[in-house]
């Protein structure tokens, strides 16, 4: 059976008792941005690459206290924050990316997001010239995941023509109604899943991970969640040594179906200007399919980032061998290689 564990009231937030996300907002005063947008914009002038920029070359200034208030309801309440006022529209180009960066910066530290090495991602569909991108990179739908990082950022540059609903979950309330309801299944949920690494794992490393990594876990009584369903999936389809049991897919069917609830989820579109940060031990996040304009793709900016200190976890939840022996979180850079993997699970 699973450990007993103390969830913080403020995790355990449900959609339909909440106005939206709404609730989860905060406001940047445009007079508090001034610093960090003058520092951004001289250091885009001088062609300064956001990810070379320290926190002495983007200082907050007034704007400190909120990002800190803002940091500490992600990684100690409800788990998300949707932080609107980024000057879209005073800065563009590297300049916001200049901005946006310098915020990453004071919530954690930016780690690598593909084996392209980007620790400043940009998500944008490519499939016209990469049909098999990347979950970041399609317009496809995806399910109720979390990221291989403490934190995750969004930051929204150009909406979707149609789609593209953003809706987040608290894995931690999911976790409770499973155990109110079916609490049989959580000690396959506790057991976990080997994951494959879609073709981005370390050279000489294994394609699916030899350790079960737990959809639940707990270490230093804090319960934290790692689930990604494809990576589930692939494994089971193309290891043979790998193989879910019935009670195992029952468990993850009740898991998909909790997580996925109306009455559980918030769900909204982010605007321009918009970014959402959040906990992936606490909150799963999943997104609509999506069809951008004609004249302007669908763009987000995204960071992976470590908190200061880490949240502790158990090793398992690892996917790559790095971090599994307690290097880097994140996905190790491979030069040359570009995140794209072809299964039988893609969708067209």
């Amino acid at each position: 059976m699973e450990p007993a564990v103390a969830i913080p009231e403020a995790a355990l937030w449900r959609g339909s008792e909440v106005a939206g996300i709404d609730d989860f907002a905060v406001d940047m005063d445009p007079a508090a941005c001034a610093t960090l947008e003058g520092a951004a914009l001289r250091l885009a002038a001088e062609g300064v690459d956001p990810v070379d920029a320290g926190p002495d070359d983007l200082p907050l200034g007034d704007l400190g206290p909120t990002i800190e208030a803002v940091r500490h309801e992600v990684l100690a309440g409800t788990g998300m924050v949707l932080l609107r006022g980024f000057p879209v529209d005073r800065l563009s180009g590297d300049g916001i990316a200049m901005f946006f960066w310098g915020i990453g910066l004071c919530l954690g530290r930016a780690v690598s997001q593909s084996v392209m090495g980007d620790r400043l991602g940009r998500v944008v569909d490519v499939t016209d010239v990469d049909p098999h991108a990347r979950a970041y990179r399609n317009r496809t739908e995806l399910t109720p995941h979390s990221d291989p990082t403490d934190l995750l950022a969004f930051l929204c540059l150009a909406s979707a023509a149609e789609g593209g609903e953003s809706r987040f979950v608290s894995s931690l309330t999911v976790h409770e109604e499973i155990r109110a309801t079916r609490p049989d299944l959580l000690e396959h949920l506790y057991r976990g899943f080997h994951y494959h690494r879609f073709g981005e794992q370390e050279e000489g490393s294994d394609p699916v991970t030899p350790w079960r990594v737990p959809v639940y876990s707990v270490s230093d009584g804090l319960l934290s969640c790692r689930y990604v369903k494809e990576y589930v999936e692939v494994a089971d389809d193309q290891d043979p040594h790998v193989e879910i049991t019935a009670a195992e897919r029952e468990a993850l069917e009740v898991f998909e179906a909790t997580s996925q609830r109306t009455d559980l989820r918030v769900a909204f579109t982010l605007q321009p200007g918009e970014a959402i940060i959040a906990n992936n031990y606490t909150v799963l996040h999943a997104r609509t399919a999506f069809t951008s304009h004609p004249d302007r793709r669908r763009e987000l900016l995204r960071l992976w980032m470590a908190a200061d200190p880490t949240r502790p976890v158990v090793r398992e939840v690892a996917i790559y061998d790095r971090a599994y022996h307690g290097g880097e979180a994140g996905v190790p850079p491979q030069p040359g290689r570009m995140p794209s993997f072809a299964s039988r699970f893609d969708q067209d």
